[in-house]
């Protein structure tokens, strides 16, 4: 007698493109964490990783490779994650597209609006193969429930954003080369806050203006580029909405995210006091003292987990991906424009329809 067949549950074949430092969390998030995904392979051209790889995933049947090109053609592929080096992601997102492989991108997954407009003109016209930028404070529960509460009223119409991301100080020269390659501070960093900013004023807010501040005071090689390690920025939307944004990557006391949403009818504040945990220190000043993260991935670890189950479960159940594609596109064309006010100390402005304009408007 035949044995009886069951119908198993349909599960995603994914690869991880770059096993470095990002790469490696999102490779044993799929292995362990994530239970509809099977990690089918991985690639990276370093040494120290391939070495890891061999302790970490290989047992586990992971099949592991030196090359990108050589990992998208593993059978059964179905999607990849693409945590590789920043100046990868627009030509590896674009050939994955092509081979029908759907793509989770680290932000950027590109440095250039000419280049995200291209993708998306490219996943709109082929929307069988599906692209999704990581902003993975969108999945952390704390963002998820001030959502939750300003989709049921409880502060009136949010009007003014203030969002911050402090890094501790890094002077490696591992850092100092991911500054130099990064697009600067407002395309790297702060597009996590300004993604916030279009999460909770609306996927399809169009900036009205932009400006921008900074100052290169730890790292001031970078001031030659036209970037900072500390800067701010003012974003005007069309409907009225401001979002002002602050980033430091000199800090002292370790990682520090906070975010404040005032409303018509009230405000949340997102750990604007940062903690590690609920331990509090007195010693022998007097003071409370209170323990940040000591870095961005331990901020977020569960956030990570929460962003590879969507992107798995929007792909596996035919929904639509959790952070739009459109959205993405604004929020670079957001950066960019902070970028470039950063450089020239100039306001840069948009009309009705987001498009950034090369001069100044005589009527806005």
């Amino acid at each position: 007698m035949a044995p009886e067949k069951h119908n198993l549950p349909k599960r995603l074949h994914v690869g991880v493109v770059g096993i470095g430092r990002m790469g490696r969390r999102h490779a044993m998030n799929i292995l362990h964490d994530v239970p509809r995904a099977t990690l089918l392979c991985a690639c990276s051209p370093a040494e120290a990783d391939l070495v890891w790889a061999d302790e970490h995933l290989v047992p586990h049947g992971v099949h592991v490779v030196p090359t990108f090109e050589e990992m998208i053609k593993t059978p059964g592929l179905e999607a990849i994650i693409i945590a590789s080096a920043t100046h990868l992601h627009t030509s590896q997102t674009t050939a994955a597209l092509e081979k029908g492989l759907h793509v989770l991108c680290e932000k950027p997954v590109c440095q250039s609006l000419d280049e995200l407009v291209a993708l998306v003109d490219k996943v709109e016209a082929n929307p069988q193969a599906k692209l999704m930028v990581g902003f993975v404070r969108r999945f952390d529960t704390n963002y998820q429930q001030a959502m939750e509460q300003i989709s049921e009223n409880k502060i009136g119409r949010p009007v003014v954003i203030r969002s911050q991301g402090c890094e501790p100080l890094d002077e490696s020269d591992y850092y100092k080369q991911y500054l130099r390659d990064s697009g600067g501070i407002f395309v790297d960093s702060i597009i996590h806050d300004i993604d916030l900013s279009l999460f909770f004023f609306g996927e399809d807010s169009r900036p009205k203006s932009v400006t921008a501040i900074g100052v290169a005071a730890v790292h001031q090689e970078i001031e030659a580029h036209g970037d900072a390690d500390n800067g701010v920025g003012i974003c005007e939307f069309w409907d009225g909405k401001i979002a002002f944004f602050y980033n430091s990557r000199t800090t002292a006391h370790g990682y520090d995210n906070a975010t404040e949403i005032f409303g018509t009818r009230g405000k949340l504040s997102i750990n604007l006091i940062p903690r590690h945990n609920a331990l509090e220190l007195c010693d022998k000043d007097g003071f409370v003292k209170t323990f940040a993260h000591p870095g961005w991935y331990d901020r977020y670890a569960s956030a990570f987990v929460g962003e590879a189950k969507a992107w798995v479960d929007a792909l596996l159940d035919g929904k639509p991906l959790p952070v739009p594609l459109r959205s993405s596109l604004i929020s670079l064309k957001i950066a960019t424009a902070l970028q470039l006010s950063l450089k020239t100390g100039q306001k840069i402005f948009f009309d009705k329809q987001g498009v950034q304009l090369d001069h100044q408007p005589s009527v806005i």
